[in-house]
């Protein structure tokens, strides 16, 4: 469409539109892309995948790519998760012959309690605060979710022992253990208040280096910390355990100040019987 002219130089208010005709065009055409998908008979598996760097990413620059890079794989071979195996230990401890409420809880009620969480993040490694450990492990996440809570933030701190040989004591009965504590913040309706405090804790096998990183600890549901969905005002609403197994990818040169620095992959699961009188998804009671 253009402006048609009456005559030159006439006022303004004399132009009006009109219309033109257009040159003859071909079809527009595009190349499908194929679709990535499982190979057949296997089924697709979304796993997290590290991406290898040749420098020093910024914290901000890298935490993105890692979460974004899912693979599709076949399940053949690899350990599914949840793990059935875990999670049936899990329930043995919260339930089993020697737990503090030996009975036997339902199918559906396994389901309600299976937990599994997976966060992306950055860590540092700083120096000890006592002198029975080795370094402060400090993890960092604002990348990931559950299956019991949609988004959320996760903390950590770990405390390594500075000698995985020592004997535990009396007023040290943790001497040769990694302790730590984990928060994850539910974030679903308007900030609801929701804290998960997971009590961490590991054993070093003996004549293990006490600077290694650990990856594999045990965790323990801490109710009377948590607070929201997560709070446990009875005896049959306190009991949680399972399993986080952490991979870490170390910065070719760690942030100043630190003994050490990089990213991190969190993976929990386990059981947690939480009281379901809040709901940690909506702000409705269940």
């Amino acid at each position: 469409m253009r402006v048609h002219f009456r005559q030159a130089g006439s006022p303004r208010r004399h132009h009006r539109p009109g219309f033109e005709s257009l040159e003859a065009r071909d079809v527009p055409s595009t190349t499908p892309i194929a679709a990535h998908s499982a190979l057949p008979g296997h089924a697709a598996d979304t796993t997290l995948t590290p991406i290898a760097t040749s420098s020093a990413p910024s914290a901000q620059a890298a935490e993105a790519p890692l979460a974004q890079t899912v693979t599709t794989k076949s399940r053949t071979g690899q350990t599914p998760f949840p793990d059935p195996v875990v999670i049936a230990n899990s329930i043995n401890l919260i339930y089993g012959p020697n737990s503090l409420t030996p009975r036997t809880p339902t199918p559906a009620e396994v389901k309600r309690e299976t937990f599994v969480a997976r966060y992306v993040g950055t860590y540092t490694v700083g120096t000890p605060r006592f002198s029975d450990r080795s370094v402060t492990i400090h993890a960092y996440s604002k990348t990931g979710g559950s299956n019991q809570f949609l988004k959320g933030k996760l903390q950590i701190v770990l405390f390594p022992p500075a000698n995985p040989d020592a004997q535990p004591t009396p007023g040290n009965p943790y001497a040769n253990q990694v302790t730590g504590i984990a928060s994850l913040f539910t974030q679903n309706y308007l900030q609801s208040g929701g804290l998960l405090i997971l009590d961490l804790n590991a054993t070093p096998a003996p004549g293990s280096d006490p600077s290694a990183l650990p990856t594999h600890l045990n965790w323990t549901y801490d109710s009377f910390s948590s607070a929201g969905p997560y709070t446990g005002p009875t005896l049959d609403f306190f009991q949680g355990a399972g399993v986080v197994d952490i991979h870490y990818i170390p910065d070719p040169h760690p942030n100043r100040g630190t003994l050490g620095s990089g990213h991190f992959i969190a993976s929990f699961q386990g059981a947690i019987n939480t009281n379901q009188i809040i709901s940690a998804i909506s702000k409705v009671y269940n």
